[in-house]
């Protein structure tokens, strides 16, 4: 597998092994990973760094997931957007979640192998 330049990916997640075990993949997969705990960290970490993907979970300690996305949306139409749940989600959340700008939905437990597959679609998607 050739590298591309290491595309910048923003995990916000209050659980810290799922963080790093994500991080830990998608490094491997040639990402370049930055974590954030909160969403208020998440916010000024995405605004130092400009990533070209965020994976939030929907609830965080201090704020939702759909706030982020929505506050992400506004600075960039490019990032993508992938919002995590350990929850189902009712067709209207994910209708709210898509109109506020998230790209892609995962239900916890997820596959990382199949996440990156969808990340790198996306990202072709975009640059092409």
């Amino acid at each position: 597998m050739t590298k591309q330049s290491h595309s910048k990916l923003l995990v916000i997640d209050d659980d810290a092994h799922l963080r790093e075990s994500l991080a830990e993949v998608l490094e491997l997969d040639g990402f370049e990973c930055f974590l954030a705990g909160t969403a208020k960290a998440g916010l000024e970490s995405a605004a130092k760094i400009n990533p070209e993907i965020v994976i939030m979970d929907i609830q965080l300690p201090d704020s939702s997931g759909f706030q982020i996305c929505q506050e992400l949306r506004k600075r960039s139409k490019e990032t993508i957007l992938i919002m995590m749940t350990g929850r189902f989600l009712s067709l209207d959340e994910k209708k709210q979640g898509f109109a506020l700008g998230a790209d892609d939905y995962l239900t916890k437990p997820f596959d990382i192998v199949e996440l990156s597959a969808r990340i790198r679609q996306m990202l072709t998607r975009r640059k092409g």
